[in-house]
């Protein structure tokens, strides 16, 4: 019982943690309309710097979003209606980290990734585009985002 309370003192304490972070998520309904602009920017609690750490935040806080009408699409039940859905973890278990070197950034995952990442084109559009402007948001010299999956670079994807 101590050490729980110790943690959210400890958190509380912190003064980054009242700082938000922007993050890239879809609106479903402009999804379903077909508009396509159905990526749109809120925040979600924290105050991340980094590729690696916005992006952890994005897969594990996305669901925190400020703007109640965003979905995060790192969920089991964004890919459940598909065949990689079966006993999928979210999309965070998965992350690896990832690297910024000069105009490129490397996102790392294991393989099981490939559930949301080589998912249907739909899926792939609002995983990968939420990733991918998230990041842009953040580091605007960005020209190149690759996906590294269990160690090795991924060229070509289905759908």
């Amino acid at each position: 019982m101590i050490a729980p309370i110790a943690i959210a003192l400890l958190l509380a304490s912190c003064g980054s943690l009242l700082a938000d972070t922007k993050v890239v998520l879809l609106d479903s309904e402009a999804f379903a309309r077909d508009d396509q602009k159905f990526l749109v920017t809120s925040t979600i609690p924290g105050d991340f710097t980094t590729p690696e750490g916005i992006l952890a935040a994005l897969l594990i806080l996305g669901d925190q979003v400020a703007n109640p009408k965003l979905t995060a699409p790192f969920s089991p039940k964004a890919i459940s209606s598909t065949s990689g859905g079966k006993d999928a973890l979210p999309l965070a278990a998965y992350y690896r980290g990832a690297r910024l070197h000069k105009n490129t950034v490397i996102i790392a995952f294991s393989g099981e990734a490939m559930r949301y990442l080589n998912s249907t084109v739909s899926i792939q559009q609002v995983v990968k585009g939420a990733i991918e402007q998230t990041i842009r948001l953040h580091f605007p010299s960005v020209k190149i985002i690759k996906y590294e999956i269990d160690g090795k670079i991924v060229s070509e994807w289905d759908a």
